[in-house]
């Protein structure tokens, strides 16, 4: 016997609130599942690149100060650097210097990124202790840099964390006020080829719970508290060198207190280049969707400052549910670490997966905003990464991962620019390209020249190029 439902407007309403509450529970399934990333929606963002981070350039050519009018030229033009900063920290690198890893490791840096973050933390540049370790690796990495034209960040001039521990006992705060500005002071001077310093780490977070007391934590208060501290900061190293690209730099920049700082800093007229943001994505609470993301760019671009993220980290480890979860493997950790042990978090093929997918729209939502300037990626490689995560976009053995290999193709190819043209040079060479630092050859007459040039939004006029 057959049996025929009736199909009611009930029965039509059952199956419609069915199947919504069905959709419903696996997108938010989906949406709990931390090694799954739903794909950004990035409207308008490609269209964004294409206008904000490309420009016409128009070349003319000349020989021994003549124009060359009359000659037919074969061109190869390719993109060699962006002006935009695609950096890296090689803070982690200082345990590689002198193995057999390091040289891997700078080449891994050089194929990806133009901009490099290095670390100058108190604690190892300690005039009271032995720096020839510590002074040697930074001027070699300094040099390789140059070599390798790679753009710098020297990081940090002051912190209240990675201090030496006579600093952390001093009482005479007229007289490390002086032990202060001369380092801030050596620093700059003795490193002239460093345009970006990150001037105070933090500086919204001495008197946070979780930082002990010091005597750079008491200068801050001898000053008269945060801000006139940072102003007298400021006011320093513009005297010393008004020249550099200074950046504030703090690892909440969703705090109300980042943001007063800041409108402090307009205020008082401090000189300062860059606001700087961290976001070390260990937790799940920790994780910037796209609306968070573009928010915190529309609310610092008030400032008309540009914007650096200072700091990213995107686990391909599982992440934490929260901070306070998150506290919990830290003292797990730190407590084996005093032991001598040491605990790593393992990287997870699904995660690794998760990785390369976020860090694909991250990088493409905040290359198209027109503030941003700068964004570096704090471990190129999980071995020795920040708190044992797997933050890097190499494995322990610095095998890339796939976020390595999504990262190339979008700063190498995506947003690259390589043209080939055949003209008569009586007429400019004209061509839409990214902005950097670009690498030509020409043949003309069967003869070869090369040339180099920089496009840039700020230059709109003819470039001169002069070959020999």
């Amino acid at each position: 016997m057959k049996i025929k439902l009736k199909k009611t407007k009930t029965f039509e309403t059952m199956k419609k609130i069915f199947f919504f509450t069905f959709f419903f529970i696996v997108i938010n399934l989906k949406a709990q599942d931390g090694s799954k990333h739903i794909p950004w929606k990035l409207d308008g963002a490609l269209e964004r690149i294409e206008k904000l981070r490309k420009g016409e350039v128009v070349l003319e050519f000349y020989h021994e100060n003549k124009r060359l009018k009359n000659k037919k030229g074969d061109f190869k033009i390719e993109l060699i650097s962006h002006n935009f900063n695609f950096g890296v920290s090689m803070t982690q690198s200082r345990d590689l210097f002198q193995t057999d890893k390091f040289e891997l490791y700078r080449d891994r840096v050089k194929e990806l990124f133009n901009f490099v973050t290095v670390g100058f933390y108190w604690v190892l540049f300690d005039e009271k202790g032995d720096t020839n370790y510590a002074n040697k690796y930074m001027n070699d990495n300094l040099q390789w840099a140059d070599k390798n034209n790679l753009r710098v960040k020297g990081h940090p001039l002051l912190w209240h964390e990675s201090l030496p521990n006579w600093i952390i006992d001093f009482e005479d705060m007229e007289e490390l006020e002086k032990i202060i500005n001369n380092r801030i002071s050596k620093l700059i001077n003795s490193y002239p080829k460093i345009p970006y310093w990150d001037v105070y780490n933090e500086p919204v977070a001495p008197f946070k719970s979780h930082v002990h007391p010091s005597g750079i934590t008491r200068w801050i208060t001898y000053k008269g508290g945060i801000e006139p501290a940072m102003k007298y900061l400021y006011d320093l190293v513009n005297q010393i060198n008004p020249t550099k690209k200074y950046v504030n730099n703090h690892y909440h920049p969703k705090e109300p207190e980042f943001i007063a700082i800041n409108q402090y800093f307009i205020d008082e007229n401090v000189n300062y280049s860059a606001i700087g943001m961290q976001a070390h994505m260990q937790t799940d609470s920790g994780v910037l969707s796209e609306t968070d993301l573009w928010n915190l760019l529309e609310d610092y671009s008030k400032f008309e400052k540009e914007i650096h993220f200072t700091e990213i980290t995107v686990t391909s480890s599982k992440r934490f549910k929260d901070w306070e979860e998150h506290k919990i493997y830290l003292k797990k950790r730190d407590d084996l670490l005093n032991q001598g042990k040491d605990l790593y978090l393992e990287s997870l093929d699904e995660y690794e997966i998760y990785q390369a997918e976020y860090l694909k729209d991250f990088f493409t939502l905040a290359f198209s905003h027109p503030s941003l300037t700068s964004i570096t990626i704090w471990n190129l490689t999980d071995l020795n990464a920040w708190r044992g995560h797997a933050g890097g976009i190499l494995d322990k053995d610095f095998n890339p991962k796939k976020a390595f290999y999504t990262l190339k193709k979008l700063i190498k190819e995506d947003w690259s620019t390589k043209t080939e043209i055949t003209q008569k040079l009586k007429k400019p060479i004209v061509f839409k390209g990214f902005y950097g630092d670009y690498l030509g050859e020409v043949t003309i007459e069967g003869k070869k020249y090369n040339f180099t040039f920089n496009h840039s939004a700020d230059n709109t006029d003819t470039v001169k190029v002069i070959i020999q």
